[in-house]
């Protein structure tokens, strides 16, 4: 209670540990709290400590590449797994570049991601499963001051304690406790940057996108297991029907995110067309079992998987008929259809309304121009500040005339006084 109480009084309420100038960063601080807590509660453990002592020393890079191809014909197993985690994967790379757009911070799309993905698969060379360069945080870093000496520090400190495994040592030293809360504040401040950049009246799309990634963190406690020989299960969930709605949107949570939040947004702003799209790009996750289900294939296309099940008492299992792959493919097909269906209907229905088509459904139309507009600007001044002779007209680089006309239209003119009356 403590250290999430703290993540709300250093980040939010501005206060810091410290005397005048010399004040605690406020994770730093959370840290700090949050250890000596656990030490003197016995939360955190000497041998523990002494355990991870042992394991500081050099360990360094290794190559795992040549085993991760020697089972690669078990990827047809996990698609259901493979193929959310690298769509959700894209899109949180697209939300990383959308968060430093909105901070005035236009990157480059195609090289940003071009870079994300090469970084990514160097890195599962030498058994790496996480995205490796861009994360989320760019307008807290921002406000902090931070520059590209940030990134770069950050990564120098964690390769060398990966490759000694100083990791190991911190976390043995700081509990989980106290690295929680610093988790639940990147959380909180990614959902902040999302509310504060979407119009009210998405809100609701918004908070049903954050139902399957809570179904996961549910169910992944509650560790369920398949169906043994003796009938039970190793669950702390008893097996109702209300359950298997959670494992519905548990598998393939992060696309499933996705995919409802794109339909609904449209729905919501009356774009049924759009929403038509969606819904049929949901009914083919869903007919080759990539979302929904624990598996991706037909082998149990029309049948009751395993997690739909629950033990009876003579050893057999009692499952639930009605959440079966063809269903979810059949319900999205049917959302299609009343989508298209209201879109001929409000042709003749004068109480359907028309379609919002606002500045936020055209936010990013200019991207790819405002970002390359801006990269040249930032090069074009970065050249003429380090020019030998920046003084001497001669010796100043010139700014492409049509970077300039593009700049001029990025950046609207100001008002007159006769204008804004």
């Amino acid at each position: 209670f403590n250290t999430i109480m703290w993540v709300y009084l250093g980040w939010y309420s501005g206060i810091k540990l410290g005397w005048g100038k010399f004040r605690c960063p406020e994770a730093l601080m959370i840290i700090l709290i949050g250890t000596v807590l656990g030490w003197i509660t016995g939360l955190n453990e000497s041998s523990v400590v002494s355990d991870a002592v042992d394991v500081v020393k050099w360990w360094g890079p290794k190559w795992t590449a040549d085993e991760m191809f020697e089972d690669f014909d078990l990827v047809k197993d996990y698609l259901g797994i493979i193929i959310p985690i690298g769509i959700s994967a894209a899109a949180s790379t697209l939300m990383c570049l959308v968060s430093a757009k909105e901070a005035g911070d236009p990157y480059p799309v195609r090289e940003s991601m071009i870079a994300d993905g090469l970084g990514t698969c160097l890195a599962s060379f030498f058994g790496s499963p996480f995205g490796t360069v861009l994360y989320i945080g760019h307008p807290a870093h921002k406000r902090s001051g931070a520059k590209i000496g940030y990134s770069l520090a950050n990564g120098a400190i964690y390769f060398v304690m990966s490759c000694f495994g100083i990791l190991a040592l911190i976390q043995s030293i700081v509990n989980q406790a106290t690295i929680g809360p610093i988790v639940f504040f990147v959380g909180l401040m990614v959902n902040e940057e999302a509310l504060n950049f979407m119009p009210a009246r998405h809100y609701s799309a918004y908070i049903i996108g954050l139902f399957p990634s809570v179904y996961d963190w549910v169910t992944n406690v509650a560790d369920r297991a398949p169906l043994t020989g003796d009938g039970t299960y190793n669950t702390n969930t008893p097996g109702t029907s209300g359950w298997v709605g959670v494992l519905a949107w548990k598998r393939g949570a992060l696309l499933v995110s996705l995919l409802w939040v794109s339909m609904l947004v449209n729905v919501l702003d009356r774009h049924w067309l759009q929403a038509t799209i969606w819904a049929a790009v949901a009914a083919t996750f869903a007919v080759f079992g990539i979302i929904h289900v624990p598996e991706a294939g037909f082998d149990t296309f029309s049948e009751a998987t395993w997690e739909q099940c629950s033990g009876t008492a003579d050893g057999g299992a009692d499952c639930w008929d009605h959440a079966e792959q063809y269903m979810f493919f059949v319900a999205y097909i049917m959302l299609g259809v009343t989508f298209v269906a209201i879109h001929f209907a409000k042709k003749f229905d004068d109480t359907i309304e028309e379609p919002i088509d606002d500045e936020s459904r055209h936010a990013f139309d200019d991207w790819f121009k405002d970002a390359a507009v801006e990269t040249e600007l930032k090069s074009t001044r970065h050249f003429t500040k380090t020019a030998p002779d920046a003084d001497d007209d001669d010796a100043s680089p010139e700014v492409p005339a049509e970077v300039e006309e593009d700049a001029e239209e990025a950046v609207p003119e100001e008002e007159t006084a006769e204008e804004k009356a």
